[in-house]
């Protein structure tokens, strides 16, 4: 069994190392934990353990100091330091003395552990017996860097040198770009090590290809570039090419604007992000740049849609519904949107569903049978195809919802609705209505009341406020020309009735708007 001590002034992250894992089903034994380097010291020469898990800062001997005496004294141990996201350079100063990995300490995740351990016990069984074995790992010693970076951890230039000097790197970060990439959603995730180590290696040796680049591994399936030559296209195909031979994936780039020096970097690499999101959901596999992308408003084209949508969904069209839905996808597809504008508008969309259901008394909720609500479903898909699939066939289960349950109603009240849901900006009456269904006034009203709950005037003001405040959501209206298109001539009356319904004047709701 692998012998293993820990050392750490604070008595509850020693603990919490020793309990978030069951260390003897792993072929591991804690044989001592202690609080300073130089009880470190004197348990590693007497108990003789195979890996040492050390804090960086302890009182007496600290860290550091500890790994620089075992080393100067080729004490054979293997050493894994516990760090915080700010100690960058003590962790590289760790590493220069022998350290195999770190360890962050506010989030201790049991399987980054055993993967580090796992590492360390496959290379002891390789080594010769009393063979003391030091490493520096630069690859961690990069994810620190940008780490550091992202955290805003370096107040000069000349900070910012010296770290890329010791590391070895012959980047600047003074006007730069950052390209991140990323593969296929679906096959993304490359669960063997040996594999990711390869595509890794691979992406590496095109990088190094072309000075002015550098590549860096952020996580398990996104990769960040940091450029100072321009943009290099050149570059973008060859990875593609590459990584479709080698390991038949997809790739996805996203590109930030050039920036002007590192304290704009976590900036970029947002921008970088969020174009490179962009680029899966659209499945555009031809690299994009930030300012490529689109940020606009809800047009007010598609609240027409939206508002066409809202008539065929309460009217259980799945024909009509389903062609609306392919116009308003169709539109998303005609220009290279943010990704989480789309979501928005999709949301946007998604609330017409809801309102349809709030007013025929249900809930969306009642038919998912299960399945994660729609909203989620969504906001889980990558791709704008994936959300297509999604909407297409939630739509045809919420139309055929609306039939079955409308299929008790009555036709009279079912034709009243419609026909209000379509003519709402023109003069109404009881009578006229009356006229359209074919029976008394007097009847209509009490047939109407029995089968809605409401009274008509009641339930036709109900569909003209709802109108009315869709289009004062939209800047191109004044406020008479709403109250024109939901049936009033009087715009004072209008703004009585408005805020009578709402809590609040038109004047006061537009202005909430801007």
């Amino acid at each position: 069994m692998i012998k293993i001590l820990i050392a750490d002034d604070e008595p509850l992250v020693r603990a919490g190392i020793k309990a978030v894992i069951p260390w003897n089903d792993h072929g591991f034994d804690v044989i001592g934990e202690v609080s300073d380097g130089n009880e470190a010291y004197e348990k590693i020469l007497a108990l003789k353990p195979d890996i040492l898990i050390t804090d960086i800062k302890m009182p007496g001997m600290d860290g550091i100091t500890l790994l620089k005496k075992l080393k100067q004294e080729k004490v054979p141990i293997q050493s894994v330091v516990l760090s915080c996201f700010d100690e960058f350079e003590l962790v590289r100063e760790a590493m220069k003395y022998g350290a195999r990995d770190y360890i962050l300490k506010l989030s201790i995740d049991p399987a980054k552990i055993l993967e580090v351990l796992g590492e360390i016990r496959q290379d002891l069984a390789d080594l010769p017996e009393n063979e003391p074995h030091f490493s520096l790992n630069t690859d961690d010693l990069k994810y620190l860097f940008i780490k550091k970076l992202q955290n805003r951890g370096f107040t000069s230039d000349e900070q910012i040198e010296n770290v890329l000097h010791n590391i070895q790197l012959t980047i600047s970060l003074k006007n730069y770009y950052l390209m991140r990439f990323t593969f296929e959603p679906e096959t993304a995730k490359i669960p063997d090590d040996n594999r990711r180590k390869m595509i890794y290696n691979l992406l590496n040796q095109l990088c190094q290809r072309y000075p002015g680049n550098e590549l860096f591994s952020l996580d398990e399936k996104g990769y960040l570039i940091i450029q100072n030559a321009e943009k290099n296209d050149f570059l973008c195909r060859q990875i593609s090419a590459a990584m479709k031979q080698y390991a038949n994936q997809t790739v996805y780039f996203g590109i930030s604007p050039r920036l002007k020096d590192y304290s704009v970097f976590k900036d970029g690499l947002k921008q970088a992000e969020d174009t490179l999101n962009t680029c899966v959901f659209y499945e555009q596999t031809e690299p994009l740049t930030f300012r490529m992308l689109t940020s606009a408003g809800f047009p007010f084209i598609t609240s027409c849609l939206a508002q066409k949508l809202y008539i065929s969904l309460s009217s259980g069209n799945t024909e009509k519904s389903c062609e609306l839905i392919s116009r308003f996808l169709l539109w998303l597809k005609s220009g290279l949107f943010f990704s989480s504008l789309c979501y928005s508008y999709l949301e946007e969309i998604l609330n017409i569903y809801v309102r349809v259901a709030r007013e025929q008394n249900f809930s969306i909720y009642q038919m998912q049978d299960g399945e994660a609500d729609i909203f989620s479903r969504i906001r889980q898909t990558h791709t704008l195809r994936s959300c297509e699939q999604v909407l297409s066939g939630f739509t045809r289960k919420f139309t055929e919802f609306i039939r079955e349950k409308r299929s008790g109603e009555r036709s009279e009240i079912l034709k009243i609705k419609e026909y209000l849901q379509l003519h709402y900006s023109e003069n109404i009456d009881l009578n006229l209505i009356a006229e359209l269904v074919n029976i008394t006034p007097s009847h209509l009203s009490n047939l109407f009341k029995k089968e809605t709950g409401v009274n008509f005037s009641t339930y036709l003001t109900d569909v003209r406020m709802k109108a009315a405040r869709k289009l004062l959501q939209s800047p191109e209206f004044l406020i008479y020309e709403v109250a024109e298109k939901t049936g009033y001539s009087n715009a004072g009356y209008f703004g009585k009735a408005f805020k009578k319904y709402w809590g609040i004047s038109p004047e006061e709701f537009k202005k909430e708007q801007r």
